[in-house]
């Protein structure tokens, strides 16, 4: 059977925008990466690629032929198989607690490392995409596209247009000069965007296009 995915060394983009994720990308050796996030969480267990995650925390990863080190939600992946449980309250306990902000983490590491690191986002309920970029803690790059946004930002013609276009509401450079409203598609421009990073942005590790052979690393930061 011949696989509907590229090899991993030849991956690019999202893995999937029918999902909801967020995560880091950080041009940065591995080690680095998690001898930074490792005090956040109270341990660091290294190589996790055979095991199934039970408590909030990061998984940290590195893909074969890649140069970024990527960071996302534990609970939010196909790794996470929670404790089972009764009270309602500790679904909650599942998440990376509300300290620890994606974006400032992005900034920071991007700053501590002299380095690039990529925040991106994606939500298919609520049709929001976009990602922020920064070299050596400076922000580079901006984009976001909200649905709810650009509907109150367009006119009634407009959102009954057939083939209507989905630029996103908000978009600043450092890199090149161009506004929001010359971009005729939010999720087209990301997919664009990490391409020309070589950048394959994870959002579940879905064990449908990630094999265990695709990582170079696969650790955890256990938060609980």
């Amino acid at each position: 059977m011949i696989s509907e995915n590229p090899p991993i060394e030849e991956r690019y983009g999202l893995e999937d925008i029918d999902t909801i994720a967020e995560g880091l990308l950080v041009d940065a050796p591995f080690d680095q990466v998690c001898e930074i996030l490792a005090p956040l969480g109270v341990r660091w267990e290294r190589n996790v690629d055979d095991q199934n995650i039970q408590n909030p925390g990061l998984l940290v990863f590195q893909f074969r032929g890649h140069l970024w080190t990527g960071i996302l939600d534990a609970s939010m992946t196909d790794k996470y198989t929670p404790v089972p449980t009764n009270t309602f309250d500790n679904d909650f306990e599942r998440f990376v607690p509300s300290s620890w902000n994606w974006e400032s983490q992005a900034q920071s590491l991007s700053q501590r490392l002299h380095t690039r690191a990529i925040y991106y986002w994606v939500d298919d309920s609520g049709f929001t995409i976009g990602y922020a970029y920064w070299e050596n803690g400076d922000l580079m790059e901006r984009l976001e596209f909200d649905e709810e946004i650009w509907q109150d930002t367009h006119d009634e013609a407009l959102l009954d247009a057939p083939e209507r276009t989905v630029e996103p509401h908000l978009f600043e450079s450092k890199l090149r000069q161009l506004t929001a409203a010359e971009i005729e598609n939010a999720y087209s421009f990301v997919e664009d965007f990490l391409y020309e990073q070589q950048a394959y942005a994870a959002t579940k590790l879905s064990r449908f296009n990630c094999q265990r052979d695709d990582f170079v690393r696969l650790d955890y930061i256990a938060f609980v």
